[in-house]
This record gives C-alpha cells, sequence and structure tokens, in this order.
C-alpha cells in the first residue's frame, strides 16, 4: 500500500498512478474529520493495526475513487517530532570521501552515530528547495531513503526493529558545504527550511517487504546523478532503528534517513533534482532562491 497526505491532512491511499481513496476515517476512529497536523504521524502509525481494513475498503468497487490529478500532496509527514540521518552508509560515499580501507570501515561502522535534523527543514511535493542568500557557499544534494517509524521504539533490539517500522519514502538531504573560515555544525548545515524534502507518498513495509531490495535513482536536471539499493548500506536499516531506539523513543512519523550513495554534488537555483525511490514514485522539486 501507499499511503499520502493532502494539503487538506487527510490520508488516502494510492490504488494506481492516477486514483486515490480517502483513507483518513480508517486510522483516526476516535474523531471525526481531518486531523491536525501535529496528529498525522499517529494518524499514519494506525495502519500498523488496520491495514487489512486499509486494503479492504481501497479494493472495494463501492469506496469513492479520487482522481489524483485533482489533489495536491504534501509531505507525507508534514512534522515529524524527530528527524535522524546517517552520516557516510555506503562504502561508495565513504570512498568519494577519501577513506575505502577495510579497517576503517568496520569502525566506522561500529561507532556510527547519527545526526539530529530540524523538524522544521521537511517539505514535500509542491514545494520547492529554497537556498538562502550566501554568497560563495555551495549547496549539494543527497539523494536517500527514509525509514518511517509507525509504532513507538524504545531500545527495541536490532531483531525487532522492523516491528517498529511503517514504511519507506524518498528524502532529499541539502547541505550546505563549508567554506569562508565558518564551521556550522552538521545538523545546522543541513536544517534549513526547506531542506528536507520528502515524499512523495510512503511505500508501507509489509508491501516493500525485505527493505535490503529498496533502490534510489537521483536525476538532476534530467540527468541521472546517484544510484544505490539499500543493502548496500554499512549499518542496515534494522541496525540503524535499533541505534536511534536508544537515543531517544522514536514515535509514529519519526523519520530515520539512511544515507547516501556516491554522486553527490551542487545545486544552483533553476535546477530541478528528481528522487525515485522503488514502490515510492518520483519527488520533483525546483530549486529556487529564498524569497524571505
Amino acid at each position: 500500500m501507499r499511503l499520502a497526505v493532502l494539503s487538506d491532512h487527510r490520508v488516502v491511499a494510492l490504488i494506481s498512478d492516477d486514483e486515490a481513496v480517502d483513507v483518513t476515517a480508517l486510522l483516526r476512529t476516535h474523531v471525526d474529520g481531518p486531523p491536525a497536523v501535529a496528529d498525522l504521524g499517529d494518524v499514519l502509525g494506525g495502519y500498523l493495526d488496520r491495514a487489512d481494513l486499509v486494503r479492504q475498503h481501497a479494493a472495494d468497487a463501492s469506496t469513492p475513487r479520487l482522481a489524483l490529478a485533482d489533489l495536491r500532496l504534501i509531505a507525507p509527514v508534514p512534522a515529524p517530532r524527530t528527524v535522524l540521518a546517517a552520516p557516510v552508509n555506503y562504502d561508495d560515499h565513504r570512498g568519494e570521501l577519501g577513506d575505502r580501507s577495510p579497517q576503517k570501515r568496520e569502525l566506522d561502522a561500529r561507532q556510527m552515530g547519527l545526526i539530529v535534523l530540524a523538524s522544521g527543514s521537511v517539505t514535500g511535493p509542491g514545494g520547492a528547495i529554497e537556498l538562502p542568500d550566501l554568497p560563495g557557499r555551495e549547496f549539494h544534494f543527497e539523494g536517500e531513503i527514509a525509514v518511517v517509524i509507525g509504532r513507538e521504539a524504545r531500545n527495541v533490539p536490532e531483531e525487532k526493529a522492523l516491528e517498529h517500522v511503517l514504511g519507506y519514502t524518498g528524502l532529499l538531504d541539502i547541505t550546505l558545504r563549508l567554506g569562508g573560515g565558518l564551521q556550522e555544525e552538521r545538523s545546522m548545515r543541513k536544517s534549513f527550511a526547506t531542506f528536507t524534502p520528502i515524499g512523495p507518498c510512503i511505500l508501507t513495509a509489509d508491501e516493500a517487504g525485505d527493505p535490503a531490495d529498496l533502490g534510489l535513482r537521483l536525476c538532476l536536471n534530467g540527468e541521472v546523478r546517484q544510484q544505490g539499493v539499500l543493502r548496500d548500506l554499512i549499518v542496515t536499516v534494522p541496525q540503524l532503528v535499533a541505534r536511534a531506539s536508544q537515543m531517544l523513543p522514536l514515535l509514529p512519523g519519526d523519520l530515520i534517513a539512511t544515507g547516501t550513495p556516491s554522486g553527490v554534488g551542487p545545486i544552483v537555483p533553476g535546477d530541478e533534482l528528481e528522487l525515485t525511490v522503488s514502490g515510492v514514485g518520483p519527488l520533483r522539486m525546483p530549486v529556487t532562491r529564498r524569497s524571505w
């Protein structure tokens, strides 16, 4: 199943590339009407206990169909409480940064921490990546697959980690590169408004199967720049979820970006990025100059 969120905060299941059905009432049984944006993580997490009902509702021929062309999708988790990211989690990206030694890789795998991103940096389909006006500085793209948490997780063991995963979505990690003598902390460089586009929808874990099989492709202005598959991660999805749950309680709607493969590079206003994740579809984001 693919779940998406509309601009009026209704949750829909995408039943084809052209049609969707409203499943808000099935996921939010205790209150009528669309949920508040802050509640959407909890609403989406309800899928883990109501997946069969959602599937039956979507398959029922009497369920009203909505034309996707008439709908405005926003970030599938518009207000996550926590956004974490794995740094340098693909071997080819490590090599791109200059160190391919097996000994260093093993050390990195054991010691890898997680970066905290500002939840306010999240945006989604229909928006744009807005670059601040900082002369002499570069901004780089990093295409990633993000894990969406669906059930609270505290100190979960690796072998139980996937039980807490709602699904997967695309994530663009936009980064201000260091320069000019300034030494911004890593999270600050990645936490400008609009620097974490996600979407366009969530591929639920029950449909995704083994997350190691999920792949991504990123194009800049129509040219393929990055390709990767989660099987090549240094720290796997279950390991990332387990580590994150030891850091702080993970709640429904929280995001963990799994890392980026090689091929990162600069963007400027006028560019367009397109990130495609297996089963999720394309997330297209224009790059503009900040207007405020």
